[in-house]
């Protein structure tokens, strides 16, 4: 261990006898604000709970001896200071951008070659057990790759490979971590470069086997790529031109055409591959990948539901037909019509087919101001209403006519309380000779 600088770095906290250890020096010789601080402490406990007093917050002890404090500003983690030393922290830490330790006065001590690999932004592992003492490290790698550009070096690039081959055979990190190393990827403007380097590492086998198999799955007919260079190209083009796209829509365009391998039929007479049903499919391997992964409820609803209507397209006539697609479909809009923007722009590529993803991106602005005039209406009748004009009791059809009616209103069918009362008479009627007379198959 040697000391390769020292940095201002003005901390707001600072415990007793405690070394800044980790990721938090390298992002702050790096230039970044660290996300959250790690200290290698004598006592994790007590120093814990001491800057529990100062800053509030509540301290949960986890494994190995590690104490994290949660605050609102960000999580602290307090781990055990080696008897024999910081040396052997730093020795026992994944790769050497991240063996590095800062003290009060900010002086930055490393192991090796850490300070040229933050230079010339090497990914290095410090030896290769480290990486296979925590099964996440491997990944963890590939995000640093992404998140702030540290290649890994040849020696480096191997071992994350082999760990990624013994994955495949052994339990895998708990699924929450996984989840937010995914998304620091998935979050990034190199998302696209960064799920690549998953699967040439082999991690994308381990974590998300679903995608793995659309690599090589050929397509032909209207698409350019197979399905996993289609999803890429998807994807870039998203971050490109939508970079403000939040986790849900990233997650969905990366699983758009998740279930192609599963519903592929060669199509005889037109050369080409089909994908009957890929889009329902689609959706249930949605589901059961953003379960796995431990996403919210909401996340993993509007992903299933995004993959589920993607192929969905808005009509090209407007009009009518527009304003009741936007109608059915305004709970995922603009995000739907963004998607289908990725989706049609990687199908032949942006020079092949430059016309139907801008004339998607065109109806953007439409639409959205449609859906916010048809959300700003207000109702033209209440359930009260339906009833005493109906004599219904409360009950399904009630909602079921209400529903009815904010259709007819979105489509500008009717517009004043006795226009709604005779639609909602007319309505009504044909409800009751449908029930009359049923049709049969």
């Amino acid at each position: 261990m040697r000391a390769l600088g020292k940095l201002n770095a003005r901390l707001r906290v600072w415990p007793r006898e405690g070394w800044l250890v980790g990721g938090a020096v390298r992002d702050l010789w790096l230039g970044q604000k660290p996300k959250d601080l790690d200290f290698a402490v004598p006592d994790p406990r007590a120093e814990a709970e001491r800057l529990r007093q100062m800053l509030g917050g509540h301290v949960f002890e986890l494994k190995d001896g590690l104490v994290r404090l949660v605050t609102d500003a960000g999580a602290i983690d307090f781990s055990p200071l080696p008897p024999t030393g910081l040396a052997a922290d730093l020795l026992r830490r994944d790769y050497t951008v991240n063996a590095l330790a800062m003290n009060q006065r900010g002086v930055v001590f490393g192991i090796g070659p850490a300070r040229s690999d933050l230079a010339s932004k090497t990914l290095r592992a410090v030896r290769r057990e480290n990486l296979e003492a925590d099964d996440l490290r491997s990944l963890r790698g590939i995000r640093l790759w992404v998140t702030h550009g540290l290649c890994p070096e040849p020696r480096t690039w191997g071992w994350i490979q082999a760990h990624a081959g013994g994955l495949r055979f052994r339990r895998r990190p708990a699924w929450e971590r996984v989840r937010d190393e995914l998304t620091a990827i998935l979050m990034h403007p190199r998302a696209a470069f960064g799920l690549e380097a998953l699967r040439k590492s082999g991690l994308l086998a381990v974590y998300l086997p679903e995608l793995a198999a659309s690599v090589g799955v050929a397509q032909y007919g209207h698409h350019h790529l197979d399905v996993w260079g289609h999803t890429l190209e998807a994807l870039a083009y998203l971050v490109w031109r939508f970079p403000e796209s939040d986790l849900s829509l990233r997650l969905a365009v990366l699983l758009h055409d998740v279930a192609k391998p599963l519903v592929r039929q060669w199509d005889e007479r037109r050369g080409y591959y089909r994908f009957f049903f890929h889009d329902e499919v689609g959706a249930k391997v949605a589901q059961g990948i953003t379960r796995r992964l431990r996403f919210s409820r909401q996340v993993e609803q509007r992903v299933i539901q995004l993959v589920r209507r993607h192929m969905r397209l808005p009509p090209a006539a407007g009009g009518p037909a527009l304003r009741r697609w936007v109608f059915q479909h305004q709970a995922l809009l603009p995000d739907l019509l963004k998607l289908q923007c990725a989706d049609r722009a990687a199908t032949r590529g942006l020079r092949a087919n430059p016309d139907e993803p801008h004339c998607l991106q065109a109806l953007i602005g439409v639409v959205t101001e449609l859906k916010t005039a048809q959300r700003s209406q207000r109702p033209l009748l209440t359930g009260h209403d339906v009833m005493a004009l109906l004599g219904l009791k409360p009950g399904p059809l009630v909602g079921a006519a209400l529903a009815a009616l904010r259709e007819a209103q979105a489509l500008g069918t009717v517009h004043s309380q006795e226009e709604a009362k005779v639609f909602i008479q007319s309505w009504y009627e044909a409800q009751a000779a449908r029930a009359r007379h049923p049709t049969h198959p």
